[in-house]
């Protein structure tokens, strides 16, 4: 039923798991972090191509808008790059110099080493696996971080993200991830609902001001129309699986963004329209907007501990 191929893409590559009953896949590009490319799904004998990856191997070397990026060892931006941690101060490349930040980490460009491929009755899965040797500025701590991604016959994709402590001090990390979603026309006609009820209130910077505000917009399914969002949410469930969902009135199709929430699990959630509004990216997240710094949702592992939770993506 399922099966994992390799193709070219490049100087890149493109591992795809294939269930070749369904025809669905997703593609994974080992050279740029495990980068998430497509994820195809099956409804009703049709298929529906819902990421908006990249199309060509430049694209995905410019690396506009963090496309499919894997963000690790923290999701979204650390003020002016500096965090204190177990009292030193530390500073990160600025690679967001329009608002001086760093943001979205770095294993989203690195290679990863394929270790493990199962195939099963019901899902197959590919294990990747990148050791960072502490060698980058601001960050010397040595971490393994495992990725494991499944395509199941009854949840669609899926992906388990491990990472351990493998240094001899404790050290802080976060997670997360950056799909686009896009549908038969632009998102103002789509419908959007998220699983939380405040957003966090950032300055001009889009940093939090330690505010929280009620937002019920999307409390239940409503059409996203001219809504401009870049917008840091707190998950309003604190324990399962919650999901974000955006369903496309012209195909009635109902994209669920799944993530496991509850301690050192996915309790938070970027949501982010483009300029060019073709697409929506959901981006689940263990802590929020300058996490090293406010310490909101911040992990810290000691030497051997692990952090480990799962998000995916299914249809209706």
């Amino acid at each position: 039923m399922f099966k994992i191929v390799k193709e070219p893409f490049g100087k890149f590559t493109k591992i795809k798991i294939i269930n070749s009953d369904t025809k669905e896949y997703i593609s994974i590009i080992p050279e740029f972090g495990g980068n998430i490319n497509e994820i195809v799904l099956e409804k009703e004998a049709k298929l529906y191509s819902i990421l908006d990856g990249y199309q060509t191997p430049l694209e995905i070397a410019e690396h506009d808008y963090f496309k499919g990026a894997k963000l690790t060892p923290f999701p979204n931006r650390i003020e002016d790059g500096k965090y204190f941690f177990n009292g030193k101060e530390y500073q990160l490349p600025i690679n967001k110099p329009d608002e001086n930040h760093a943001i979205h980490g770095f294993a989203w460009n690195t290679k990863l080493t394929l270790k493990n491929k199962e195939i099963r009755d019901k899902y197959a899965s590919v294990e990747f696996e990148y050791v960072y040797d502490s060698s980058l500025p601001g960050y010397p701590f040595k971490t393994k971080l495992i990725l494991t991604y499944f395509l199941t016959t009854e949840k669609g994709f899926k992906c388990t993200t491990e990472i351990k402590n493998i240094d001899s001090c404790k050290i802080p990390v976060g997670d997360g991830w950056h799909p686009y979603f896009k549908a038969s026309g632009k998102v103002d006609e789509l419908m959007l609902k998220i699983p939380a009820k405040y957003i966090t209130d950032v300055d001009s910077r889009m940093i939090p001001t330690g505010k929280r505000l009620l937002y019920n917009d999307y409390i239940k399914l409503a059409k996203i129309g001219d809504t401009k969002l870049d917008t840091g949410f707190r998950i309003t469930q604190n324990g399962g699986c919650v999901s974000t969902e955006i369903y496309d009135p012209e195909t009635d199709l109902n994209i669920k963004i799944w993530q496991e929430t509850g301690k050192w699990k996915y309790n938070y959630l970027q949501i982010y329209i483009p300029p060019s509004r073709k697409s929506i990216a959901i981006e689940p997240m263990t802590c929020k907007i300058n996490g090293f710094n406010n310490k909101k949702g911040l992990i810290v592992l000691q030497p051997n501990e692990s952090f480990k939770a799962s998000y995916g993506v299914s249809i209706e």
